[in-house]
């Protein structure tokens, strides 16, 4: 985790193990392209999941998050800054689609391509944790993060929790795995435990 992250008074830990993910699928990535191991399911599956992880993380905040906190602010300077998150993201899929057609062996230049992904996506990451966080934090507050948390399960469904989980856990540090169980009731505890985990890390055992 990062230990360089602003104080706020919400709880940004489920935004931050998001993004700890993400660089973290990066780093096996990078690591694939360099040892030719493209060609392996577990690779290529281990790319879709982050694919569709990032993809909704994006999408829910373009739909549900920016316009909300856009409602609340009156300051130019932070209209400035959620223009800045929205073309961060646009500018992030014109990378990702790069990569996958380097996957896909129609670019020949892969590992610049997903170099510049990871440096990108570091990038926003950085930019969103300390700008446009602690402007969540002073304008919609802690009601209009739990509003979109709630937003959020609505558009994403049962079926995308049952994947989050063991992907956001997947070598997170042992008290961020601890943080996250015990927001959650013995049942769900252990159905990811028994259920989830090892359904997640069987198909994946050349990527984890």
């Amino acid at each position: 985790m990062n230990n360089h992250r602003p104080t706020t008074t919400i709880d940004f830990f489920g935004m931050y193990l998001a993004h700890d993910a993400c660089m973290r699928d990066l780093i096996r990535l990078t690591a694939a392209v360099s040892e030719n191991r493209l060609g392996e399911p577990a690779v290529r599956i281990g790319w879709e999941t982050f694919r569709r992880q990032l993809d909704r993380h994006h999408s829910t905040e373009d739909a549900a998050l920016w316009p909300l906190v856009r409602a609340a602010v009156t300051d130019p300077a932070d209209l400035v800054i959620l223009d800045e998150m929205e073309a961060e993201h646009e500018g992030l899929e014109e990378l990702l689609i790069k990569v996958e057609a380097g996957m896909s062996g129609q670019d020949g230049d892969l590992r610049s391509a997903v170099d510049d992904l990871a440096a990108a996506l570091d990038t926003h990451f950085t930019h969103e944790e300390q700008v446009a966080l602690p402007l969540i934090d002073r304008t919609v507050g802690g009601p209009g993060w739990a509003a979109f948390g709630e937003e959020m399960r609505k558009q994403n469904g049962l079926g995308a929790v049952t994947e989050y989980l063991p992907w956001a856990l997947d070598d997170a540090p042992a008290e961020a795995q601890a943080k996250m169980l015990g927001f959650l009731p013995a049942p769900i505890r252990a159905l990811y435990r028994y259920v989830l985990k090892p359904r997640y890390a069987r198909p994946r055992r050349g990527w984890l």
